[in-house]
């Protein structure tokens, strides 16, 4: 997310931390760089605990001595991704502007789902479906905005009024479970 075409969220920065050796304006993303890094070596060292859980006779030689190496090192990955995440999560800087932005750059097409559900309450997913997929290549090739199409068709305006319509074009409505789970959150850490 801090990539120069999406940009909308930063890991901390700091003296010596994360700049580019070529780039003096660029910052990198140590922090999650180091947690997929060891994110990437767990599965594998999983696997060998897994594997060694097959035992001969008794525990024999070979499967649990692959254990004693094997398993300090998950144990280190595992809380050096932790420790990354942690970092990011604590120090996050994000840019709401600029998520916005990257929201609306589409036209509204990201919001097609949100339509096309709402008009399948009314007619069924599958016309619904092909509605707003009308709408939205028709928006391309016009280079407009979804909400124009859809609000110009008759076959949509006939169940979804003006207002409806605006209310599914906006992203903070269309967040599923996902604002319930942060508030979550939110209220666990004010317990500590």
């Amino acid at each position: 997310m801090m990539q120069t075409d999406v940009a909308e969220a930063f890991e901390p920065s700091g003296e010596g931390r994360g700049g580019s050796s070529t780039m003096p304006h660029k910052r990198n993303p140590v922090a999650a760089a180091t947690a997929l890094a060891a994110a990437t070596m767990a599965p594998n060292l999983a696997a060998t605990i897994f594997a060694a859980q097959v035992q001969d006779h008794e525990r024999s030689a070979g499967p649990w001595q692959a254990e004693w190496p094997t398993l300090p090192n998950l144990l280190l990955v595992t809380s050096g991704a932790l420790a990354a995440i942690v970092d990011i999560a604590e120090g996050l800087q994000v840019d709401v502007a600029r998520m916005r932005a990257n929201l609306e750059a589409t036209g509204g097409l990201i919001m097609a789902e949100a339509v096309a559900m709402a008009l399948a309450e009314k007619i069924g997913k599958s016309e619904a479906h092909h509605l707003v997929e009308a709408a939205s290549k028709k928006a391309v090739t016009e280079k407009k905005g979804l909400r124009d199409m859809l609000t110009k068709d008759p076959k949509v305006t006939a169940h979804l009024s003006a207002d409806k319509l605006a209310k599914l074009f906006e992203p903070m409505a269309y967040q599923g479970a996902s604002q319930a789970l942060i508030d979550r959150l939110l209220t666990s850490l004010e317990k500590k």
